[in-house]
């Protein structure tokens, strides 16, 4: 039985515990959630005309790091995006920036208009290039959908776990613990009699824990293997529940796909063609058996 139990929560964030679940589908969620989440990035920039003093290959690596606002319900499954599956113009969105300086200028990330009012920079404020009077900057840019597996520039967020920490007083404290008042600030309490009470085992980290624990010989920390923090950061492309959600459906898919791979592996195992190579295999084998046989009488002999 899985349980999960959110402890903190905003738009771009998640923290939960989560208990009765093995290591391996933890990571697979984790990995699944850094790598294969898609978003929209700027993928190509056709630059018209730019007399800035950055180059035009700089200037499209600038503008390909800037997140974008991805609403993934307007958008095309990432599967059907990239197997073609669909016209690729609504796997992408179309973007133009057409500045020419008349005094001093800094070109920002909000300087970016898109086709889609909807579909633009998590922060207007991401500085782009530096403009003298006279110079220009005009160029079409198009964001496509893709992943983190293939360039950092369609990362969603970030998401790890670490152990669920089980800490448990086993002697009074001595003044070497007292470094975990700072350590992990609020999470226990030190009496004048040397008595150690834990508040809140969540305020802090395993490692952090494990720190105190090297330092005062009073705490003994271990671990659940089945019971994990498990907290989930978005970059702002979208929210962190969808982030979350578009995980789980990849990985179910994952499974899915393994699943069908495996049945048309034990399928095709069982079908008559290998019947027959197994007998020639087996036929093989008593003829080996039969050479090495005479083999070994001629040594006798």
């Amino acid at each position: 039985m899985v349980l999960v139990r959110v402890i903190e929560k905003s738009d771009l964030y998640l923290k939960a515990v989560v208990d009765g679940v093995t290591p391996p589908l933890v990571n697979s969620l984790r990995r699944v959630l850094i790598s294969d989440v898609p978003v929209l990035a700027i993928d190509e920039v056709i630059i018209l005309d730019n007399t800035s003093v950055l180059y035009d290959e700089v200037l499209a690596h600038r503008l390909s790091m800037i997140p974008i606002k991805t609403d993934l319900k307007k958008l095309p499954k990432i599967e059907e995006c990239e197997q073609e599956l669909v016209d690729p113009s609504l796997c992408q969105v179309r973007f133009e920036l057409n500045i020419e300086a008349k005094e001093p200028v800094v070109v920002y990330s909000r300087d970016l208009k898109s086709d889609d009012p909807e579909v633009r920079p998590v922060y207007e404020d991401i500085p782009i290039a530096k403009l003298v009077p006279g110079q220009k900057i005009v160029l079409e840019a198009y964001a496509r959908l893709g992943r983190a597996r293939s360039h950092a520039k369609w990362q969603a967020g970030l998401a790890s776990y670490y152990y669920y920490p089980k800490v448990s007083v086993v002697s009074r404290a001595d003044d070497k613990c007292r470094v975990c008042l700072e350590v992990c600030n609020g999470a226990l309490e030190i009496k004048d009699d040397g008595s150690i009470i834990i508040n809140d085992v969540l305020k802090c980290t395993f490692n952090k824990w494990k720190t105190c624990e090297q330092v005062c010989s009073a705490l003994k920390v271990d671990w659940d293997e089945n019971k994990y923090v498990f907290w989930v950061e978005s970059f702002g492309n979208m929210p962190v529940e969808d982030m979350v959600r578009e995980g789980f459906r990849i990985l179910k898919g994952k499974f899915q796909e393994f699943v069908s791979e495996l049945e048309l592996e034990l399928s095709r195992g069982s079908a008559p063609g290998s019947e027959l190579v197994a007998g020639e295999t087996e036929e093989s084998t008593q003829m080996s058996g039969e050479e090495f046989g005479t083999e070994e009488e001629s040594t006798e002999e």
